[in-house]
């Protein structure tokens, strides 16, 4: 018989220099202060865990920074209460193959459950079913390709793949009573879906997903019901360090659903501060609640989205054109002020044209993808 069960999904989850300390001393009430309960009290407690727990960490080349964590910080983990841990992130190889088979190992020695990267590609593919109170709860974790994926003969992490996965999760939700997906893709410091996630997102829920919570984004976003289930288009940070005067970086969600006849999902606000994280003052609280649902029916409107991903774009060009092209980070910062004029000046129109081309086919963006991969 199957009684009324409560899940709690966090956000992001890393360490930083102001947070360490905690992690270092498994100092569980000092960091999540008067969240704490909220996560003790849930029946089940999964989270988004975005960085290597090691001693070794072996030189990768990528882009972005390293994130990780020596392997006693699992104790802040354990000491929660936690029951699984999203390992499908761009940070999930940060410290290469024997990161990650470091991460799952001291996690299943823990007693707390992955999902989302393995030792190879068919184990980073492999769903979660976790049995509670009667209740079939299925967890699916998928990423998208940066320098994190796993491959027939490699650990990494489990990819978003077009082409077989919507048929995974369709065979997979015959299986579980509740499906959730935890999906780490969509663009930084971005409140809205872009046209393609949105598009992935809702292929996910025609294939049976009940809830999806699109992390990665590092700030709130908004919400989507759409036919039998509800996406959380950027979820925010949970633990990621306090920065001063950036509250979109500060803020985040813990997403609260609760099984029962009629299963409930409920946002609950929360915020960093320069001693750990604490839930929001009830004010602040209906201020982001309020957001949310303002976004919601901002989506809503005809060409909304395709227009906002538009402007977003034109006025990320500055940063993103010198990233494509490779210049290095003293002309990527001079390019953003000087409004772009350093790759209107190097490259062409003509050249502009070609690279459109490269990116947009799917056959030369194959091409593009083996060489980089190979570094050929």
């Amino acid at each position: 018989m199957k009684k009324e069960t409560q899940i709690v999904l966090c956000g992001d989850i890393c360490p930083t220099k102001d947070t360490e300390h905690f992690f270092k001393t498994a100092n569980t009430k000092g960091l999540f202060n008067n969240v704490l309960p909220i996560l003790q009290n849930a029946d089940v407690l999964a989270g988004n865990l975005e960085f290597a727990l090691t001693n070794t960490c072996t030189k990768v080349s990528k882009t972005g920074p390293i994130l990780k964590g020596t392997p006693s910080f699992i104790n802040l983990f354990t000491n929660v209460g936690f029951t699984a841990l999203g390992l499908a992130n761009n940070h999930s190889k940060d410290c290469g193959t024997l990161g990650v088979k470091s991460t799952l190992e001291i996690c299943k020695n823990n007693n707390i459950a992955t999902v989302g990267a393995g030792i190879n590609q068919q184990k980073a593919k492999k769903p979660l079913i976790i049995e509670k109170n009667g209740w079939k709860i299925g967890i699916m974790a998928f990423a998208e390709h940066e320098f994190n994926a796993a491959y027939k003969n490699e650990a990494g992490a489990n990819l978003l793949d077009v082409l077989d996965d919507f048929e995974a999760i369709k065979a997979f939700k015959k299986q579980v009573d509740y499906l959730i997906v935890l999906f780490h893709g969509g663009i930084e410091y971005y409140k809205y879906p872009s046209p393609l996630l949105q598009k992935k997102c809702r292929k996910m829920i025609d294939a049976g997903v009940n809830f999806i919570t699109c992390q990665h984004s590092h700030v709130i976003g908004t919400e989507e019901v759409y036919k039998n289930g509800t996406i959380l288009y950027g979820q925010g940070n949970t633990v990621f360090g306090y920065r001063e005067n950036d509250s979109n970086w500060n803020n985040g969600l813990l997403v609260q659903i609760t099984l029962s006849k009629n299963p409930s999902v409920k946002y609950i606000p929360i915020c960093a501060t320069n001693s750990g994280i604490t839930l929001m003052n009830a004010l602040e609280s209906k201020q982001v609640l309020n957001s949310i649902a303002k976004r919601k029916q901002e989506i809503k409107k005809e060409d909304f989205i395709e227009n906002s991903w538009s402007a977003f774009c034109e006025a990320k060009k500055a940063l993103y054109l010198p990233h494509l092209f490779g210049l290095g980070r003293v002309l990527n910062k001079l390019n953003r002020i000087l409004n772009n004029r350093i790759i209107k000046g190097l490259y062409s129109k003509k050249q502009l044209e070609i690279t459109q081309n490269l990116i947009r086919c799917e056959s030369h963006n194959e091409v593009i993808q083996t060489l980089l991969k190979n570094k050929s």
